[in-house]
């Protein structure tokens, strides 16, 4: 008896120590609210909306620690929408990200699976969007520019270690196709490389830039594996390079965006389209925060679009807050029909259908939303 006793404490000994090398953190984000929109298809709509100014998501993301600063990382991340229950990213469980790889101190890290791409993790942080405003400001209904983030699958990803302040990266999506290693109409071959800067290696910064080129061959006859604008224009290859940063001015901050995206091979022949951003926000206190931004779109022969952004926040403790957004889009220079993203069905548009299902009727589209957020 007295050998089982000694046995069971070593053994609770061991697994302590094994614990106290590895952990497991349980983290996500809960956002609803109300939404107005001015005109769908020529009609205006009032509804509940899921992930106003923030998607929806809960995940694990863990760690062990291998010994000598290297460690094995690994992230499971969901996206849901809070009215329905329904999963997002077409219901894939695990959909926004979910990979496994290693992480050195010295070295950098390495990793496997499906997430985003260096544009939406380095870049999308400094658009109106991501300081004070509601995902309806991202550009245009088919996320010309990929700001809205949008996943690369069967990729691997390396990252640089912190170089006084500067990081790099590049990933690689494969097909997954024999014979199709360029990519193939349903299957995406992807490559995107980045660079940041901040003193403090982080957003959390006095200023910070962050930049970033994803090409996407192959996938435009695929929703969900091509990009939402690839699709849209049934573009064979399409590439974005885009350069974000950010200056914190006391209690002001100016946030810019720039992006020049390249569609080739398709119906409408090469399509280029350059995007400019920028936006003032102001902390008025520590609890409260207003902002206001526009994006000027210029698609060239398909048109121009100005986007307005507006936002108010109020924090009711570190981890909740209340919110106002609004997103005035207009349609010009050839462009006779306006559609802000996500009011727009991500995926609805095509060479034949142009506009998609919940754009305007018109060449102007204005959204207004309130709701809350929680993050835990």
């Amino acid at each position: 008896m007295k050998y089982r006793v000694m046995a069971a404490i070593c053994m609770a000994m061991f697994a302590g120590a094994a614990q106290a090398q590895s952990s497991v953190t349980l983290y996500g984000v809960i956002d609803d609210g109300l939404s107005y929109i001015s005109n769908q298809g020529g009609h205006s709509a009032m509804k509940m909306d899921s992930g106003v100014v923030q998607s929806d998501r809960w995940g694990l993301t863990g760690k062990e620690e291998l010994g000598n600063g290297l460690r094995a990382i690994f992230t499971l991340e969901n996206g849901f929408d809070v009215n329905s229950g329904a999963a997002g990213q077409g219901g894939a469980i695990f959909g926004r990200r979910v990979f496994v790889g290693l992480s050195s101190d010295r070295f950098g890290t390495l990793i496997a699976g499906n997430d985003y791409d260096f544009i939406y993790d380095w870049v999308t942080f400094y658009t109106n969007t991501g300081q004070f405003g509601g995902v309806y400001s991202f550009h245009l209904g088919n996320d010309i520019d990929r700001l809205a983030g949008e996943q690369v699958h069967n990729m691997v990803r390396y990252e640089t270690p912190n170089l006084d302040g500067f990081g790099a990266g590049v990933m690689y999506g494969f097909s997954n196709v024999a014979g199709g290693f360029g990519g193939t109409p349903t299957a995406p071959r992807v490559l995107s490389i980045g660079l940041k800067y901040s003193p403090t290696g982080s957003f959390n910064a006095p200023y910070s830039f962050g930049a970033a080129f994803t090409k996407t061959d192959g996938g435009n006859l695929a929703p969900g594996a091509g990009t939402i604008a690839q699709v849209a224009l049934n573009a064979k290859s399409i590439y974005t390079a885009a350069f974000g940063g950010l200056v914190k001015l006391g209690d002001f901050a100016v946030n810019a965006v720039y992006t020049y995206t390249n569609a080739s091979d398709s119906p409408l022949g090469t399509v280029t389209v350059n995007a400019y951003e920028g936006g003032l926000s102001w902390r008025a206190s520590p609890a409260l925060a207003f902002g206001a931004g526009l994006a000027y779109i210029d698609e060239r022969k398909l048109g121009k679009y100005t986007i307005g952004t507006l936002g108010v926040d109020y924090h009711l403790s570190k981890r909740t807050d209340l919110f106002a957004v609004g997103t005035w889009q207009h349609a010009f220079g050839g462009a006779r029909v306006a559609g802000n993203f996500f009011a727009v069905t991500p995926y609805s548009q095509s060479p034949a259908l142009p506009n998609g299902a919940g754009a305007s009727s018109n060449r102007t589209q204005t959204i207004g939303q309130v709701g809350v957020r929680h993050l835990f």
